[in-house]
């Protein structure tokens, strides 16, 4: 039967495409506190690994925000199955990439991961504001 093939398969699936997750990213969550000392969220990283960016579609809008304009760019990150369970508004950091210019760049998590029965990775959308 198909699906017990594939269900068989899965796992090696799921290694292959996490053989191809090549830069390392920090996820951080806001934990609703404040830091009485600079007035900042506090953040609490809850995932650190491996991942992938995917641009494959340029997607940009201008919100305005306060009169001001701004350019957002939506990505996709993938992450290994089972790596964490992601929120929406999770801040995702690129401390490492394979490719050029990627380190350091910040992406907003956008939704939950989509969680699929027979998911390879998580592919999470990813906002970031570029100007």
């Amino acid at each position: 039967m198909i699906g017990d093939e594939l269900a068989a398969a899965l796992p090696r699936m799921r290694a292959m495409a996490e053989s191809l997750m090549r830069d390392t990213v920090r996820v951080e969550r806001v934990t609703g506190e404040v830091d009485e000392l600079t007035g900042e969220a506090v953040r609490t990283v809850v995932y650190e690994g491996k991942a992938k960016l995917q641009n494959q579609n340029q997607y940009e809008s201008r919100p305005e925000s306060g009169g001001h304009t701004y350019v957002e760019q939506r990505s996709l990150v993938h992450f290994p199955v089972g790596s964490f369970q992601m929120e929406n508004g999770d801040l995702c950091t690129f401390i490492e990439s394979a490719a050029p210019f990627v380190a350091g760049q910040q992406f907003r998590l956008t939704g939950r991961a989509p969680y699929r029965t027979l998911e390879t990775a998580y592919r999470v959308y990813a906002d970031q504001i570029v100007g």
